[in-house]
């Protein structure tokens, strides 16, 4: 089937579903990240997150670039966000709660949890007045067909705007089926997606050491036809189940897909300390981004008497193919930064694109025990297979690397009292290192990926009505900066040393609370860092992050609960190369820190529930700057204001 066939059969099908499902199930107007967190390390649930860490920062490093996506436990390369209709959560792996988790990796594991096969028919209707005033508007559906098939999906369309002034237009459809059969579960899925118009985020390059004013709240530097569009798609389909007797069987097979037919990079380079800035544009010919991953994985578990035995084999895998480069730059020359300087659209004129592929896959072998009230141990060896090349558009030349290393994981966790439990744990993996920054030579090219390693240990006090966590961590792994030629490639080593705390329970009945904090050291060694070309810290690490999520519940009518967080990210190198008149040191930027707060409503007329969320981030309007690659910034959010109202029925 074609893919313009394959959009219109689902259109087809979320339509069909939305005209013929009936009554309630409430579903969205319950979400509440903070009441479905366990400890403080990051769970997501629709719009709202909780906790230290999120799929793009765990212990300083990115799961999500890294490859450590799951869906349901099944391997995943995301090239795409999953959309919310069907992601239900997302819950960060990392100590403690990976301790169960076969085949751990050392950044930690993002685990996407779908919405389960629905046994009653219903709509939601969810309205969000989106930060910065825009909106993102779904239309969800449930349809059980008889006690073995269902269909669940919906349609979505969004403006998304941001602190910098940018706005994106975009609409998705998806559609996902359930079928029981004998002790399994089939369930294939299909989302498609497409930014209209998606106006570039102008970046400020302070590789000069030089930081500028943080613009006004929504004030636009970019150009009006400097905008975006992208295809994007998830599909894919998992198999879960019992085959026979004790073994079970859990696999999918995914295809996620980024294809951008027109894109811009929008540039200030801040070259002097009353922020003059040489301004310059980056237009794209069309790039496609694009893999085939999946899994297959049997278990076999037995065990009596309060003791658990769980074998587990499989083989997993991935076909990632990125295309970059034949990019065309448009120089404006000299400008004051924080003055829009608009200009005329020029003749785009474009090169052969560069095509890098990667094929990775391992055979995996795990065991993991547990004896009640004793405690648990898991270890799991896996067989790699990395093989990446990247064919230059101008000269045909390819570039090839393969690795075949042997990657392994061991955790033990013991129960000292029924209260009190601690855990060791190591793991080595093959890990993703994200794409190259837009102001690097190699721009977007998808770097190769590498070997990394991690040691870590606990406690855990669980107090009945919540847990107490604290943990130690060290992990190693190569470092990307920027090379004399302006590559960005690996020139060193990069370790994270540090400890963290996770507090999460319910106190004097009404009050719910999150709260947890990371220290770290975070150092970088080796031949660049001897030859002057970055500094003793990485881009963009904290040395210090904490969040506390509240939430109080009230008597008043709806079943008013009052929510609030606070935020704070200590200071972070924004160049990866010492400055002369800095005094040699590297440039960072200030210690970052917000309030937000919210309420939450749920009220139930009959079989109609309807949900009420608002929360104003960022209370007092706090400007700063976030690092989003080595000498690249943008700013953070601002105060602004969100609303979704939800109806089930």
């Amino acid at each position: 089937m074609t893919d313009v066939c394959s959009r219109r059969l689902a259109c087809a099908i979320a339509i069909g579903g939305l005209m013929t499902a009936g009554a309630a199930q409430a579903q969205s107007a319950k979400q509440d990240a903070l009441a479905e967190s366990q400890d403080a390390f990051g769970t997501q649930v629709g719009l709202e997150n909780t906790g230290t860490y999120k799929d793009s920062d765990a212990r300083g490093f990115s799961p999500l670039d890294a490859g450590n996506v799951r869906i349901e436990g099944v391997y995943f390369d995301q090239v795409w966000n999953l959309p919310s209709r069907l992601r239900r959560s997302t819950a960060m792996r990392v100590g403690f709660s990976a301790v169960d988790t076969p085949f751990v990796a050392p950044t930690g594991v993002v685990d996407q949890q779908f919405y389960p096969r629905p046994k009653t028919p219903g709509n939601s209707l969810i309205y969000n007045r989106y930060w910065y005033g825009g909106y993102f508007n779904e239309w969800d559906y449930r349809v059980p067909l008889g006690d073995r098939f269902a269909l669940q999906g919906g349609l979505a369309a969004a403006r998304i705007g941001q602190s910098d002034g940018s706005d994106s237009k975009s609409y998705a459809v998806t559609v996902r089926g359930f079928a029981s059969i004998g002790g399994m579960e089939l369930s294939p899925f299909y989302s498609f997606g497409e930014n209209t118009h998606d106006e570039t985020k102008p970046l400020v390059i302070v590789s000069q050491g030089y930081l500028p004013k943080v613009p006004p709240n929504r004030k636009y530097l970019g150009q009006d036809w400097a905008f975006g569009t992208k295809d994007y798609v998830n599909a894919g389909a998992t198999l879960k189940g019992v085959v026979a007797g004790n073994l079970s069987f859990r696999g999918g097979i995914f295809r996620s897909v980024n294809d951008k037919p027109t894109s811009f990079t929008e540039v200030y380079d801040i070259r002097t300390a009353d922020s003059v800035a040489r301004h310059y544009v980056l237009a794209d010919p069309s790039h496609d981004v694009r893999s085939d991953s999946g899994e297959g994985l049997f278990v076999w578990r037995f065990g009596k008497h309060g003791i658990d035995h769980r074998f587990f084999a499989g083989y997993r895998g991935r076909d990632r193919v990125t295309e970059t480069g034949g990019s065309q730059f448009i120089d404006f020359g000299l400008v004051p930064y924080g003055e829009r300087d608009k200009r005329a659209i020029p003749d785009f004129a474009f090169t052969a694109v560069n095509r890098g592929r990667v094929r990775q896959s391992s055979w995996m072998a795990a065991y993991v025990g547990t004896i009640k009230g004793v405690g648990q141990i898991n270890l799991g060896i896996q067989k790699a297979r990395y093989r990446a090349s990247i064919r230059n558009g101008a000269t045909g030349d390819i570039d090839r690397t393969k690795s075949d290393p042997w990657i392994y994981n061991a955790a033990l966790m013991a129960e000292i009292s029924p209260s009190i439990s601690a855990y060791l744990a190591t793991q080595s993996g093959l890990e993703d290192s994200g794409i190259a920054p837009g102001n690097a030579a190699n721009r977007d090219e998808q770097l190769p990926a590498v070997k990394s390693s991690q040691y870590e240990g606990g406690l855990r006090w669980d107090f009945g009505k919540g847990q107490l966590v604290v943990a130690a961590f060290q992990i190693t792994k190569p470092y990307f900066s920027f090379a004399a030629d302006r590559k960005f490639v690996v020139l060193g080593d990069q370790r994270h040393r540090g400890f963290e705390i996770s507090l999460a329970g319910q106190f004097m009945e009404r009050l719910h609370v999150v709260a947890g904090a990371v220290v770290m050291d975070p150092v970088v060694t080796g031949p660049g860092r001897a030859a002057g070309l970055f500094g003793s810290r990485p881009t963009g690490v904290s040395k210090l992050f904490g969040r506390v999520d509240l939430n109080y519940q009230t008597d008043l009518p709806g079943h008013l609960a009052l929510t609030g967080s606070f935020e704070y990210k200590g200071s972070a190198p924004a160049t990866a190369a010492t400055i002369a008149h800095l005094g040699g040191k590297q440039l960072m930027v200030d210690p970052y820190w917000t309030i937000d707060l919210g309420t939450r409503q749920t009220i139930q007329i009959n079989k109609t529930t309807i949900g009420v969320r608002m929360i104003v981030r960022d209370i007092l309007d706090k400007a700063g700057w976030h690092v989003a690659a080595s000498d690249v910034l943008f700013p953070t959010h601002r105060r602004s204001l969100l609303i979704t109202a939800t109806v089930d029925f």
